[in-house]
């Protein structure tokens, strides 16, 4: 197993494949799928215009050089929790796949992804018998009560509230496990985000109070009730400077005047957390040594993944390009 030192001297010549923003310039130009395809065709996408064309086909050859980057990094990191940061959510995604597939006794398996540091199998047998030898008790304990509910109940959203807040819990246990603030900031600034998004949310669709502290995580940098009134508790000026310190707070100062003023949109607070996360790992591109090098890497591919999906959807659907750059993840 390669120390850190020498997986961040791979991880530089490996982010010479990553797309820069010169070449992200030149595919926003791109009037169409056939230029696109010209200017990606180098790329290790290899991407062709039948593939910018076929948007599901496009989707699975994204996720097929993501799913090849996440198995590279856990083979090569001396910390494979640095990477499950990264994959927990697909794992998750699959619990919630396979358990409604047992609810509804449908075959889903076409959503299922092949990421994560256990195989499908084992997280097929963990589903299906609600046993495993390879997942954490913690984890298989944690399915069991959803399982547990969802027979109580019989409603198909106690799966998926369940499976959402049981992912933060497991997120924030990967990041006490490493035991280093960078990652502990990172984990509290995806639930903070998730629960400020989901209250807005939710009083959008004027839901009682009741219903949003069903979805709301307590994993998170305060108590989940207090995300309720964070906004009209005119406190959120407060929390925005906790959770997003103080290092790369002019590079958000566009969200946070608007936070100020109250104009910032529940959208704008999705790509907020990306933001946060671009800038709280930014520093480790000048670094040699130590592990934010990896995580500096792999958040720089899922932006890859996301902005490329975003080009691609927006040939197809005529989307104004300053839209587009509106929507586009950060550029390593």
């Amino acid at each position: 197993m390669p120390t850190f030192l020498e997986l961040n001297t791979t991880i530089s010549v490996k982010e010479k494949e990553l797309l820069t923003k010169e070449q992200f310039d030149k595919l926003l130009q791109a009037p169409n799928t056939t230029t696109l395809a010209r200017l990606l065709h180098q790329s290790v996408y290899h991407l062709t215009v039948d593939d910018l064309n076929d948007l599901d086909r496009l989707e699975s050859i994204l996720m097929a050089e993501l799913t090849k980057t996440y198995r590279w990094a856990f083979a090569e990191t001396p910390q494979p929790d640095i990477v499950q940061l990264f994959t927990l959510r697909y794992t998750y995604h699959n619990v919630k796949v396979l358990l409604k597939a047992k609810a509804s006794q449908a075959d889903l398996s076409h959503l299922l992804l092949p990421i994560g540091d256990k195989p499908l199998a084992a997280l097929e047998h963990l589903i299906r018998t609600m046993t495993s030898d390879e997942f954490p008790k913690e984890v298989v304990t944690e399915i069991q009560s959803i399982w547990a509910e969802y027979q109580d109940y019989q409603d198909i959203r106690v799966l998926e509230i369940g499976t959402d807040l049981a992912y933060f819990k497991a997120l924030k246990q990967i990041a006490q496990r490493l035991e280093d603030p960078v990652f502990q900031q990172a984990v509290l600034i995806v639930i903070d985000l998730y629960n400020l998004i989901t209250v807005r949310r939710a009083k959008s669709q004027n839901k009682p109070i009741s219903f949003m502290m069903q979805l709301l995580s307590d994993e998170a940098s305060r108590p989940s009730k207090t995300f309720i009134t964070l906004e009209d508790d005119k406190d959120l000026m407060t929390w925005f400077e906790n959770v997003t310190p103080d290092s790369y707070m002019t590079a958000l100062k566009p969200y946070s005047e608007k936070l100020r003023q109250g104009t910032l949109q529940t959208t704008e607070l999705e790509y907020l957390v990306d933001e946060c996360l671009y800038h709280l790992f930014a520093k480790a591109k000048y670094q040699v040594d130590g592990p934010y090098v990896l995580a500096r890497f792999l958040l720089a591919k899922s932006f890859e993944v996301k902005n490329l999906r975003l080009l691609a959807a927006a040939l197809a659907n005529d989307l104004p390009k300053e839209r587009v750059i509106e929507r586009m993840r950060p550029i390593a």
